[in-house]
């Protein structure tokens, strides 16, 4: 069996969900194998800190996912990825990179393994003859680490030869909300960092003493308390209607995980929540939603909402339009910024002019909870 297929094979008999993909040599013969062993094709992503993103999304919400990408692409992906090293993962995550070792198809000679050491993120090498038992390896590790794992290969390895192993098949693990893991923030920050290096010295992780949970707004930051103190009524209604899986942004908005709100459940880079949502929802979770500021959303967003409306996902995004980067000390964003990357979906957007207006927020959030497109709802905080 040629190796393409053979990763193709081990993938569906590793029984992976959600395999995300940007072109790239010696990944492009496994996408093209895995569209004729399931007969669907799969996505093409443009971007790979989408891309891993959204695998990472999958595999928080129980789902075992994939990435393929080549070397240049896991570098455009480092902050996602280095997020997802301190979020940690349910079920399995492996992103398989062939390397283009002579530089043949790419721009540059880079070597994979350095960049991935140094980043933090657990590897190995495989090889022709081991490739499909480290696939099934990779996904062991991952779930027993809960840490997402990157498998290296030579790209040119990738159209020979070697013979078919048996299969595997084994369930994944099961979701369950744990904000103190899964949403970074300074709230949790130490905890995180603590677990992340005990998993990586291969350490007891799980005997980590786990941090209380604070009541907000009174147990955030003091530099940050009158930030959260407005958006009180914007979730003091949103905590009727949340979704299955919310995520969010790093900051402000990422404080309402906590007591007595409840309303995020997942949260990693600034402007990571579409594509951590859109992972969520192609795990098959109901109702997912994003929650975003207007600086986030500008920043990373809009490489994720492109996709979403080509998937043609029915997500649910909030961007809390304030026209300011508060988490980052307050600096002001173009009041033009926002309108001009949301143009694109002018049929899915939704206003709430007055955020302390709780008729009006009940009734767009019922609107929101029912469509089964995709809705995108500006609240305005400007002052």
């Amino acid at each position: 069996m040629i190796i393409s297929d053979l990763i193709a094979q081990a993938l569906i008999d590793a029984n992976v969900k959600v395999v995300n993909y940007v072109p790239g040599y010696g990944g492009t013969a496994v996408f093209k194998a895995l569209a004729q062993k399931t007969g669907k094709q799969g996505f093409i992503s443009f971007h790979e800190e989408v891309a891993y993103t959204v695998s990472h999304g999958a595999s928080l919400a129980g789902t075992r996912s994939a990435l393929l990408c080549k070397t240049h692409g896991i570098m455009k992906a480092a902050n996602s990825l280095s997020d997802s090293l301190q979020c940690g993962t349910t079920a399995g995550m492996v992103v398989i990179i062939p390397e283009d070792k002579g530089g043949t198809h790419s721009d540059t000679i880079i070597d994979t393994k350095p960049f991935l050491d140094g980043i933090g993120m657990p590897n190995f090498w495989s090889s022709p003859d081991k490739i499909y038992d480290d696939i099934q390896r990779a996904y062991e590790l991952s779930e027993s680490y809960r840490l997402p794992w990157a498998i290296i290969l030579d790209a040119d390895d990738v159209n020979t030869n070697s013979p078919y192993i048996p299969r595997y098949a084994k369930s994944a693990p099961l979701y369950n909300r744990d904000i103190v893991q899964h949403v970074l923030c300074p709230l949790f920050n130490p905890y995180q960092r603590k677990v992340y290096d005990a998993k990586m010295k291969d350490k007891a992780w799980q005997s980590i003493p786990r941090p209380s949970i604070p009541l907000i707004p009174d147990g955030t930051s003091e530099n940050w308390k009158k930030a959260v103190e407005k958006y009180i009524p914007f979730f003091s209604v949103y905590k009727k209607f949340r979704g299955e899986i919310v995520t969010g942004e790093t900051g402000i908005s990422s404080q309402f995980c906590a007591d007595p709100w409840h309303c995020i459940d997942i949260v990693t880079y600034m402007g990571g929540s579409i594509p951590l949502a859109m992972g969520a929802s192609l795990a098959g979770r109901k109702n997912v939603w994003a929650i975003m500021g207007d600086f986030s959303f500008i920043s990373a967003g809009p490489l994720a909402l492109l996709e979403a409306k080509l998937r043609k996902l029915p997500l649910k995004a909030v961007i809390l339009d304030n026209c300011k980067a508060v988490t980052t000390g307050g600096q002001d964003v173009d009041p033009g910024a926002l309108d001009i990357c949301l143009a694109p979906y002018r049929e899915y957007l939704m206003h709430v002019a007055d955020p302390n207006d709780q008729s009006e927020l009940e009734k767009v959030f019922r609107i929101m909870t029912e469509s089964e497109e995709m809705k995108i709802l500006v609240v305005n905080y400007r002052e």
